[in-house]
């Protein structure tokens, strides 16, 4: 296994699990604790942990932004199922707007057996999930290049999302409050997605379980602007009817 991955399988342990052990990682991965101890070292200078005594445990402050290849390592089998879920929901002919989210990312990979679609993003991703339909049209919002999400951002991409008006947009976030809404770390990232919100008919909002009844730096959609929520694993009778109260229709993968 290369360092990279061994890396970001520790992430994806650590922020599943809220911290890991040296010990422990040492022996899943069949490496000395000297070689954990390093990679712990590299985490924590890319702002991802902080290390403890004998480990580490995830650095949760609000305004942490991880880059895509990492957070496409989490819970991918999760929102490989809510893509399937989102992508039942679109229709043959529907025009719609994808962030550049990594549950999006996903849903473009499904979306490959819909025709006659016209999708809109600022994700550079998408279009390459998307690039076996020749059925569908895929336009790509341009701007300025952030190599952390792989998108588009800045005032030219949110003018070109001015220009259209679609069906649907799909949206994914780094949290969700359910009495609030969504919660983003970056700035322009967040400004996007509520452009998008803006120039749809319906949003669909695409959450898996990890990203309930948290925070993050930026509060950018509103609850009272979500048509639609899909996840992953059933949600607790009062956090159901709170969704209900808000005439959010809730569908599980």
């Amino acid at each position: 296994m290369l360092a990279i991955d061994r890396r970001n399988e520790i992430l994806e342990k650590v922020q599943r699990d809220g911290s890991v052990r040296v010990t422990e990682l040492s022996q899943r991965f069949d490496v000395t604790e000297e070689t954990i101890r390093r990679d712990l070292e590299k985490l924590e200078a890319e702002g991802r942990i902080t290390r403890t005594y004998g480990g580490a445990v995830l650095n949760k402050g609000t305004k942490e932004d991880l880059s895509i290849n990492i957070r496409e390592t989490f819970n991918q089998e999760d929102k490989n199922r809510i893509a399937r879920k989102v992508v039942e929901l679109i229709n043959d002919g529907d025009s719609i707007m994808l962030d550049a989210s990594t549950t999006t990312m996903y849903v473009a990979r499904h979306l490959k057996n819909k025709s006659g679609i016209t999708v809109i993003t600022n994700s550079l991703r998408v279009p390459m999930e998307m690039a076996g339909n020749t059925e569908a049209e895929v336009i790509v919002a341009g701007g300025t290049f952030r190599p952390n999400s792989l998108s588009m951002i800045g005032n030219r991409t949110a003018d070109m999302l001015d220009g259209y008006y679609v069906d649907k947009a799909i949206l994914g976030c780094k949290s969700f409050d359910p009495l609030t809404g969504t919660y983003e770390p970056h700035e322009m990232e967040a400004e996007i997605k509520k452009k998008m919100c803006a120039n749809a008919d319906t949003l669909i909002l695409a959450v898996d379980h990890s990203k309930f009844n948290q925070k993050s730096f930026i509060r950018t959609i509103a609850i009272s602007d979500i048509d639609i929520v899909v996840t992953d694993n059933k949600l607790p009778e009062e956090t159901e009817e709170v969704l209900r109260k808000q005439n959010i229709s809730l569908y599980y993968a």
